[in-house]
């Protein structure tokens, strides 16, 4: 639908979407209307703002102040026993062990720890993370925390004998509390980690963070403690064992020495026996470390099994190229011990110490890229990631390897002693006993040795702490409070209230389908030929009077809007009076005389654009005529305070004429109303008849201006049916109240029975809430008052006459 240049419409036949469609496109958004959504919810805007800066405040001054301590610890490389005694080396990269000690730190274990600390504390009953209240004041719960602790009491746990199990709770809600204050971040590129915890006072929260270092390095160092006990009191037992062994194969030695008048062996058997007590030293000493490494590996097993972590190793090293690398491992162990045993052969054993270093390295390069592939295995989904940041983890694959590097070792060094042992079965009986006994008593010794070094070696470990965790800077007092922020709150609170009223605003906007302003219309392709604000019952200074009392309530609140007859200096009256003129200006070269007045749904205010229009048209001594051509629900009667029986069905069906039936109102001059008359049972081939075309022949020779009210267009037909017979048409708009679809279907309702539209009347206009359009219903108020008399303040006459006057107004819609 657009408009020709005259103001008549040309219905383009696409429909009213494709109108409104291509409408839309040739209009872009322009800042004023970003203004003018602002502008009409503003006062959403500003109750949503208030509402959450005063939130916003309220919260900011009246939480009580949150203060943080930090502590700062080192995490040294893990050494200690694992490296002194088996010289097993890290696998895990630094960024690995820090995050592993990070989540130590955020466990609930050590968590329970700091608690059971602080429980037994002097200060046990000052501290808020024991459920103290400050200062030793009974703190009064709020409405949330009273309903939370009431439903608590409802479902409250109970034992086997029925008593209330609420100790247990409150741990565990002071625990739960510690874990959510503690933030753990580590220090980039170092070894260093901060500690920090929130608390409510700043001697709480100095105090309870370095509960939280110290309670960790406890854990860490018994942690290191029990993996070295586990091997320690292996050695012990093994010590023992071979102390018995040792002096028995001692005594056994001296007695047969005595018994077969045998001193000492020859120098080739003597060298055999040398040497077989050499290797089996070695076998029996790889069989310790081999069975100290299974004691080990038992503890690590059960650690992880009440993580519930535990996992294969051999589902992880069936891979083909760890079977690869175990190949190699087990390759290079048995070489070396053959190289050894061939060297002895010759008598160079001795010489050959740096050339067995290499080897070994050799040997730990392989179990060390061996280690590398099972982690990377491991952390592809083998194991649950949380295990693989662990130092159980590590320390599992650390001692798997080492036993699969040490089974071959022993096969190796076993066959060896075989093969010497084998040897020494070929010498005479005299001699064989004594060799046997020799042998036994150094392997003894060799073995007792070795044992007491390894054993002294894990009591100095145990006793200096493996733990690798260092204090660096202890836990000061706080000055300041962290929370709550005061400055960043407020301006916070600010944007975040003005950006929920603003989005507030264009949802609203955007969920209104309603027409408001003019641009709403215009955009549809019709142009205001008036607007008209909104009525508010002021009253009427007596003017009712000239009406006797009505006793029904709607026709009395109708005719307190007949603003141009009861106050006709008013601005609504002037704007009645600019629609008359621009009805009159609408056709210069067609005068208007009958014109059919409608609307898109009920209650848009078209009888009452009509009735003050008909009131404008008879002030200014135009022989006006009234129709009520509503004949389902009219209304026009009771706001006239007429009679109805004898009206437009009458002269329709034939049994009146039209000078019979038209009625006056003595203080309305030049005004004549046709009401309806009897109901018909159909009114819309009444007012599609010949008859009705008679009536408007006739009447148009006897007034100046007839003006028919009819029902909504898109409820019946009535309107349609009109439309054709007059000269024009006006739809009226209910600003806030029309619906955009049901006012383009009656548009094109009017258009497809070849309506001439004149405009469309855009009432109920709330100025005061509409952006940028409609300030001249106030500059009116300014320069005339309620009783029509003209202000006296000459600055307002200054202002009045600066802006735009009525008349210049009326000009204007009327060009439009």
């Amino acid at each position: 639908m657009m408009m020709n240049s005259n103001g008549k419409g040309q219905y383009s036949g696409n429909g009213h979407a494709n109108a409104y469609g291509s409408d839309m496109q040739e209009r872009q958004v322009s800042i004023k209307d970003y203004i003018r959504v602002l502008y009409k919810a503003r006062w959403v805007i500003i109750i949503s703002f208030l509402l959450v800066v005063i939130s916003t405040a309220y919260y900011t001054f009246t939480t009580e102040p949150v203060y943080e301590a930090t502590a700062k610890l080192m995490i040294e490389e893990e050494g200690g026993m694992a490296q002194s005694m088996f010289d097993l080396t890290s696998m895990m990269k630094k960024e690995t062990m820090i995050n592993n000690q990070v989540e130590i730190l955020k466990s609930r274990t050590l968590a329970e720890n700091v608690i059971r600390d602080l429980m037994a504390s002097e200060y046990a009953d000052e501290l808020r993370y024991l459920g103290n209240s400050p200062e030793g004041k009974e703190k009064k719960p709020g409405i949330i925390a009273s309903t939370r602790s009431w439903l608590a009491g409802l479902i409250k746990n109970k034992d086997d004998h029925g008593l209330e199990v609420s100790e247990e709770d409150d741990f565990d809600r002071y625990v739960a509390g510690l874990r959510g204050s503690i933030n753990v971040s580590p220090i980039r590129n170092t070894d260093m980690i901060n500690i920090t915890v929130s608390a409510y006072s700043p001697f709480e929260a100095a105090y309870v963070t370095d509960a939280v270092a110290n309670a960790y390095r406890r854990m860490n160092q018994a942690q290191s403690k029990d993996e070295v006990r586990q091997v320690k009191n292996f050695l012990e037992d093994q010590l023992d064992q071979y102390r018995r062994e040792l002096s028995t194969s001692e005594e056994a030695l001296k007695n047969y020495k005595q018994e077969a008048k045998l001193v000492a062996l020859d120098q080739e058997t003597e060298e055999l026996v040398r040497k077989l007590a050499e290797f089996e030293s070695l076998y029996n000493g790889a069989k310790t470390d081999y069975q100290a490494n299974l004691k080990r590996l038992e503890y690590i097993n059960g650690q992880l099994q009440q993580k519930q972590g535990n996992f294969d190793m051999e589902s992880i090293s069936s891979q083909p190229y760890l079977q690869e690398l175990k190949k190699q491992i087990a390759e290079k162990e048995s070489q070396l011990a053959s190289y050894m045993a061939s060297m002895a052969e010759i008598g160079a054993y001795d010489q050959i110490k740096n050339e067995i270093q290499l080897r070994e390295r050799q040997i730990d390069a392989v179990k060390e890229k061996f280690k590398q592939e099972v982690t990377k295995i491991a952390a592809s989904g083998f194991v649950d990631p949380s295990i693989v940041s662990t130092s159980l983890f590590s320390s599992k694959i650390e001692v798997e390897t080492e036993l699969k590097s040490l089974e071959p070792k022993v096969k190796a060094l076993g066959e060896i002693v075989a093969q010497y042992s084998k040897d020494l079965e070929s010498l005479p009986a005299k001699s064989l006993q004594l060799a046997r006994l020799v042998r036994k008593a150094q392997v003894d010794e060799k073995i007792y040795i070795m044992l007491q070094e390894k054993f002294q070696e894990s009591r100095i470990t145990e006793v200096g702490q493996l733990g690798n965790v260092r204090m660096i800077d202890p836990a000061k007092e706080p000055k300041f409070p962290v929370k709550p922020k005061k400055k960043l709150n407020l301006i916070l609170g600010i944007l975040v209230g003005l950006g929920l009223g603003i989005g507030i605003a264009f949802v609203m906007e955007y969920m209104d389908n309603s027409l408001r302003t003019m641009e709403d219309i215009e955009i549809l392709g019709q142009s205001i030929i008036a607007t008209i604000p909104f009525i508010k019952p002021e009253g009427s200074n007596g003017a009712l009077s000239k009406f006797k009392q009505l006793e029904d309530a709607e026709a009395q609140d109708i005719s307190e809007r007949l603003v141009t007859h009861l106050r006709p200096k008013s601005p609504i009256s002037e704007s009645y009076r600019t629609l008359r003129t621009n009805i009159m200006f609408s056709n210069p070269d067609k005068e208007i005389k009958s014109i059919v007045i409608t609307s898109s749904g009920p209650k848009e205010g078209k009888s009452t654009s009509i009735s003050n229009l008909a009131i404008t048209f008879s002030q200014m001594g135009t022989n006006t005529l009234l129709i009520d051509g509503d004949l389902r629900r009219p209304i026009l009667h009771k706001l006239f305070n007429l009679d109805k029986k004898n009206g437009l069905t009458n002269v329709l069906v034939g049994r009146a004429n039209l000078d019979e039936v038209v009625q006056r109102n003595p203080d309305l001059p030049n005004l004549d109303v046709l009401s309806c008359g009897i109901l018909p049972p159909n009114p819309a081939e009444l007012l599609g008849s010949q008859q009705m075309r008679r009536l408007l022949t006739e009447a148009k020779e006897k007034y100046g201006i007839i003006l028919i009210d009819t029902p909504p267009t898109i409820a019946v037909t009535d309107s349609s049916v009109l439309a054709p017979l007059v000269d024009g048409v006006l739809l009226v708009v209910k600003s806030g109240g029309t619906q955009r679809d049901a006012f383009l279907r009656a548009q094109e309702q009017l258009h497809r029975v070849g309506a001439h539209i004149l405009g469309v009347i855009l009432n109920s206009i709330q100025a005061s809430n509409v952006y940028g359009s409609y300030y001249y219903y106030y500059y009116y108020h300014y320069y005339y008052g309620q009783d029509g008399e003209k202000k006296r303040s000459k600055s307002r006459r200054r202002k009045a006459h600066k802006k735009t006057h009525p008349s210049d107004q009326t000009i204007r819609e009327g060009d439009a």
